[in-house]
């Protein structure tokens, strides 16, 4: 297995979506944890050796990075370098362009 190293933008979003849910969504606080918790565990299966393609959101793609889906809503950015994976992005799907 590869090592996973998480940017500190990609925590802070998943901070903040957990925020979110809680204030907007009204959603408990163990319900919102719950949500942001799969999210990380996603983040986290990465460093398994299956790769996903380059993405197809032009920003990313010319950096190289390669594009991950959670739940059909959020995508996470990554590049697998020597030393392991760097997730180094995520975005709601419906803000991203092609």
């Amino acid at each position: 297995m590869r090592e996973i190293i998480i940017d500190v933008q990609v925590r802070e979003k998943i901070s903040e979506l957990e925020e979110y849910l809680k204030t907007e969504f009204k959603m408990s606080k163990e319900a919102a944890r719950k949500r942001s918790d799969k999210m990380r565990q996603f983040v986290f299966s990465l460093r398994n050796p299956a790769d996903y393609p380059l993405c197809r959101f032009k920003r990313w793609r010319v950096l190289g990075y390669k594009c991950a889906v959670f739940e059909k809503d959020w995508v996470l950015a990554y590049e697998v370098v020597d030393e392991g994976v760097i997730v180094r992005d995520m975005s709601h799907a419906k803000l991203l362009k092609e």
